[in-house]
Parts: C-alpha cells; structure tokens; sequence
C-alpha cells in the first residue's frame, strides 16, 4: 500500500477517485517520483554515492545525473498483483496481505527480462548506462531477500542494465524508509535492511 501521507496529498489535488485514475500519467509520475525519492536516499547511504534527478521521460522513467559526472537511466518498475483496488478488497476482504512469495519471485523474472528488452529498443535513452529498480509494494524485502539467487533468479542477474536493485516501499508508512537489496554490480550486492549500511549476508 502508498503510504497515508501520499494517498491523501493524491486525494487532495486529483480527488477521491484518484485510486480509479490509477494509470493517469500524472498520478502515475507523482508516485514514482515519491518512490524514487526514498529509493534515492538510501542509495547514497549505501554506495556514498549521489544521483539527482533531472527530468522526467519515458523510456526510461527518469534521466539523472550522478554526482562526480555522467547521466544515468533509470527505469522504475512496481512488483505487485493487481490494480491497487483489487490488492485493497483481497486485505481486507480476503484477508491475503500480500501476494505469495512463489509469484514475487516469478514476476521479478518476467519483469526483468520485458525491461531488459525494451532497454534494447532505439527509442530507449542511455541504453549502456541504466539502472533498473524494481519496486516491491506487496511483499516485504526481507521475506523474499534469501531467495534472490542466481540459481533462483537467472534472468535477474543476467540483464545488459548497470545497476539492478530492488527497493522495499512496503513499509514507507510505518518507519519513513526503505529497505534495498541489490542485484548488481557486484560491489554493493546484498541486503540493506532499514538502518544498516553495509549488506546483510
């Protein structure tokens, strides 16, 4: 789920259908600029290193600039299993609070090798220097990080994007941060749980 504070800021500039004018563009950019915020801030604690955003665009999500020079893609993807009102009606309905594991797992698979294709395409901008962050909205990071393998997720490891990382929002609400675990490069893999710098083995 979007944290309180965004779904109301949402409600309060686009209206109480804001959730049913999920896939407007505009609402769509407000929240995965919100995301790539936090997902922004935790990355300069975990690699001391900073990227700024410069503008908005398409192919990729998100032109920035790193801060010791060149500009970096980067692709915003959200992991979950439905339309947020079908997700809103299975918790609270069907009491399921988050998908299963088995089909995170699986569309982090899929979801890597349709991105990694599209970044192929020659409409795609800074193709040789994209980052891919896959964002999971339902299912926490720390359920999932002792299964993202190469051996359990080959496709993950294997696309041409310079950084893959995945960026836990779902609990933005609750502690004002993420969690990250990253694919690639090599010298940042692992898992970063909420307060610690260095990866969890």
């Amino acid at each position: 789920m979007y944290s309180n504070r965004l779904t109301n800021s949402l409600i309060l500039k686009y209206g109480r259908n804001v959730m049913n004018d999920f896939n407007s563009s505009h609402v769509k950019k407000e929240v995965e600029a919100e995301t790539l915020g936090n997902f922004l801030e935790m990355y300069a604690h975990v690699t001391e290193q900073s990227i700024t955003v410069v503008k908005s665009s398409e192919r990729p999500d998100f032109i920035c600039a790193r801060k010791h020079g060149g500009n970096v893609g980067i692709e915003l993807v959200k992991i979950r299993r439905s339309h947020p009102n079908d997700i809103l009606w299975d918790r609270l309905i069907e009491k399921q609070d988050y998908m299963s594991i088995d089909n995170t797992l699986k569309m982090l698979q899929e979801m890597a090798a349709i991105k990694d294709k599209k970044r192929n395409e020659p409409d795609w901008l800074l193709p040789e220097s994209a980052i891919l962050l896959i964002a999971l909205t339902d299912r926490p990071l720390a359920e999932i990080q002792r299964h993202l393998t190469f051996i359990d997720l080959p496709d993950l490891y294997s696309t041409g994007f310079v950084e893959v990382w995945l960026v836990d929002i779902t609990g933005v609400e609750a502690y004002n941060s993420v969690e990250l675990f990253c694919i690639q490069p090599e010298r940042w893999k692992g898992y970063y749980p909420r307060g610690l710098l260095k990866p969890y083995a």
